[in-house]
This record gives structure tokens, C-alpha cells and sequence, in this order.
């Protein structure tokens, strides 16, 4: 089951704690990063926010900006647009958050997202082996076996009248 489809944030507890880049953040950028998070759970790539391409293409820029990503983001925080801002600008500086062309991503989020797929794919694969195995051992099995009935030359016979065999 991919990451996006579970109900809950995988959210390694120690690892949250003692993050040294997140320690250096402030309360309102941390409860900010959480929201974001849970964002990124439920988005289409893992661990990512995507602009929409055309209003960034359109505008001409190379880059995003905080910003950018504090507008898309407040449809979704319950925070208004400037607190959005000052928090995501804090968690991009202390590289807690990344920028990469239109995205805003985790990489935490991203590399435990990338290891699942590869989870997953080697997963069905050994599942359908085992299953094509199986398989072969059955017609095996079967084609090894006779299934000789020593019996079938007798017929039996019910007399209704005795209520013999």
C-alpha cells in the first residue's frame, strides 16, 4: 500500500524531537511544518507540493518563492497568509524544507516514499513467483500422478427388489 493511501502520518517520534535544523525553528513554524506534512501526505507526488505550472511558467520566474507556496498553502492551514510566509521562510532557511524548481518538498517524506514503491514492486513480484511456483508445482504434482481406479471394470448393480449391492 502506498504511503498516501494510509490513514496516518508515518511520523518517527525521535527522529522529530531531536532534528537539529527543526530545533532551530520557532513554535509557530513548527505547528506550521506539521500542517504542511499533512499536506504532503495526501498530495499526488509524496512528500511534495507542486505549483501549478502555468502560473508559474506564465510569470515568467525561474524560481518559487516562499511566498508562491504560502498563497497555495493557505487554502489549506487555518493560518493567515503572512504567519504561512514567516513560517515557511524559516523552515526553507534552516533546510528543513526544500525549494526544487515548482516543488516544495520533505526529503525525509520522499526517500520513505521512494522506498516503499521499490517495497511494493518487489513485493508483487515475489508474490507472483511464488504464486507461478506453486502453480507449477500443482501441474507437477498432477502430471506425475495416476489417478488408476482398480476398480474401474466393476460395475455395481442395485437390485431394487433385495435392496442388496
Amino acid at each position: 500500500m502506498a504511503l498516501r493511501d494510509q490513514p496516518y502520518l508515518p511520523l518517527y517520534v525521535q527522529d522529530f524531537l531531536t532534528d537539529e535544523k527543526l530545533m532551530e525553528c520557532s513554535a509557530a513554524a513548527t505547528g506550521i511544518y506539521i500542517k504542511i506534512m499533512c499536506v504532503m501526505h495526501k498530495s499526488d507526488e509524496y512528500g511534495t507540493i507542486l505549483l501549478r505550472q502555468n502560473g508559474w511558467q506564465n510569470a515568467g520566474k525561474t524560481y518559487s518563492t516562499p511566498q508562491d507556496f504560502a498563497t497555495k498553502l493557505a487554502k489549506f492551514l487555518p493560518y493567515p497568509i503572512e504567519e504561512i510566509t514567516a513560517g515557511l521562510s524559516e523552515l526553507i532557511s534552516e533546510g528543513v524544507l526544500q525549494i526544487d524548481g515548482n516543488k516544495l518538498l520533505q526529503k525525509r517524506m520522499v526517500k520513505d516514499n521512494k522506498i516503499s514503491s521499490i517495497r511494493k514492486t518487489s513485493g508483487s513480484k515475489g508474490g507472483f513467483a511464488k504464486a507461478k511456483n506453486i502453480a507449477k508445482g500443482v501441474a507437477k504434482e498432477l502430471a506425475n500422478t495416476e489417478y488408476e481406479n482398480e476398480d474401474e471394470n466393476v460395475i455395481v448393480i442395485k437390485d431394487d427388489l433385495k435392496g442388496d449391492y
